[in-house]
């Protein structure tokens, strides 16, 4: 007695071959490209928040200076 699997193609094969000869390759170089972009885009948002906070803590400090300077 024979069964389904017998009489279908290899649809898992033939995905798995597809993969590897086509879309790997693509996959793998997407993947690092993005990982080097969102790298990337985390140090210049890191040295952006670090412009923010010196200029937050220059306004304190002048608001400060301002505030207690008596003449």
């Amino acid at each position: 007695m024979h069964a389904w699997k017998d009489y279908l193609p290899d649809f898992k094969g033939a995905l798995n071959n597809f993969y590897d000869e086509r879309l790997k390759d693509l996959v793998e170089n997407k993947s690092t490209e993005y990982k080097n972009l969102a790298g990337e885009f985390i140090q210049k948002s890191l040295n952006y928040q670090k412009a923010m906070l010196a200029i937050g803590c220059g306004i304190f400090l002048l608001l400060a200076i301002a505030y207690f300077w008596t003449e």
